[in-house]
């Protein structure tokens, strides 16, 4: 038996995260503030394993008793994905009109969230001297995107929690790495609020296309498989070739 917990399972592309590992064998630990039930009843229709634990990431004691309840329930940890974050919530404006509170939400959620989590499943990992951790940051980082830039800085952030935390968990085999996606026009509500986005995106890239939540899915198995066990710190863009990684 594997075991994976997926943030953010309920909905969005970490239900995609979640029905991907299911169907590829993984016992999976969906994991939301919201109700997670229902994409766990659609991975045990399919004949896979899965449970829900409702959790507010950002939360100290949630992420514990998350890394807790996976432990009395299945035994291991072997992969942590890092999707829950705030995003389509989002009411685009000025960063000199963000609020104090936006912000603090805003980083309480993606960066301290991340961390927690990771900070949780860590002992487990340590104990199996393996394990992988994906963090999930976003295209935005390297384009500046305007208009949101607590979004923006909270990506950031990490990209560089991703890299200093391989430099501290290498020793003991544990990959951390980074998904970068583009934008995915999965949220319908999300998507009729800015229509030009998708299309206008979509021209820049060499795949000419929208993008969709199982472009994704290929990258997070690579992520999670053997294939990758010498690959670590890195972040990884899927972007239909809008944006090219440095040099």
């Amino acid at each position: 038996m594997r075991v994976a917990i997926v943030t953010g399972a309920a909905k969005g592309l970490g239900r995609t995260y979640a029905l991907a590992l299911a169907e590829d064998g993984w016992t999976v630990v969906a994991a939301d503030v919201l109700d997670a039930g229902p994409v766990v009843d659609e991975i045990t229709a399919a004949g896979s394993s899965a449970h829900a634990i409702e959790v507010d990431v950002s939360d100290e004691h949630a992420a514990e008793r998350l890394a807790a309840q996976t432990l009395d329930r299945f035994g291991r940890i072997d992969v942590l994905v890092n999707n829950a974050a705030i995003f389509t919530s989002i009411r685009k404006k000025p960063f000199d009109e963000l609020t104090v509170e936006e912000w603090d939400r805003m980083f309480a959620v993606n960066v301290r969230g991340t961390w927690l989590c990771a900070k949780a499943v860590t002992p487990a990992m340590k104990d199996a001297r393996a394990g992988r951790i994906v963090n999930v940051t976003s295209t935005t980082v390297p384009s500046g995107v305007p208009l949101f830039l607590h979004y923006v800085a909270s990506k950031a952030a990490i990209v560089g929690l991703t890299r200093a935390l391989a430099r501290e968990l290498g020793e003991w085999g544990i990959c951390v790495n980074a998904i970068a996606p583009d934008y995915v026009p999965h949220d319908a509500e999300y998507a009729a609020q800015q229509p030009e986005m998708a299309a206008t995106l979509a021209r820049q890239r060499c795949f000419q296309r929208d993008m969709t939540p199982d472009d994704l899915v290929g990258t997070l198995r690579y992520l999670v498989d053997p294939g990758s066990a010498f690959v670590t710190g890195q972040v990884l863009y899927v972007n239909g070739g809008r944006l090219f990684s440095g040099v």
